[in-house]
């Protein structure tokens, strides 16, 4: 029963969060705050369904996740491929199992600049309150 809730909800969540950052992705030459607005964008879009940016919903906090991963290119990589890097990494582990086991959606279309302006956004939402 447990499989066919987590089978449910990964296809819900994929039909809610499927699309593309491309479009949302900053420009070159963009201002800070074009770059905090398309990381808004990005969030909204890949991520709120099941985070929040400055406190544990039904996955854990965003704000300061940088500072939780001993290495920002594992931290990339479990964004666009959680499941490959559980296979290899015990934090990875450890928080997929003390989430209840439920599987990230993986998210290959966003770049490392991508993560970063979600990052962001999220550090400064919590910084304004």
């Amino acid at each position: 029963m447990k499989f066919l809730l987590n089978i449910g909800l990964i296809w819900v969540l994929n039909s809610c969060g499927n699309s593309t950052a491309e479009n949302n992705s900053p420009t070159a030459g963009s201002t800070e705050k074009e770059t905090t607005l398309s990381g808004e964008q990005m969030f909204k879009v890949n991520c709120s369904q099941c985070h929040m940016p400055d406190k544990d919903f039904i996955a854990p906090s965003m704000t300061g996740v940088e500072s939780r991963w001993k290495d920002k290119t594992l931290l990339y990589a479990f964004v666009k491929n959680s499941q490959e890097v559980i296979q290899r990494d015990q934090y990875a582990k450890d928080l997929f199992i003390k989430w209840k086991q439920t599987p990230m959606l993986p998210f290959p279309q966003l770049s490392e600049e991508n993560i970063d302006a979600i990052f962001d956004y999220c550090n400064e939402v919590a910084a304004a309150k």
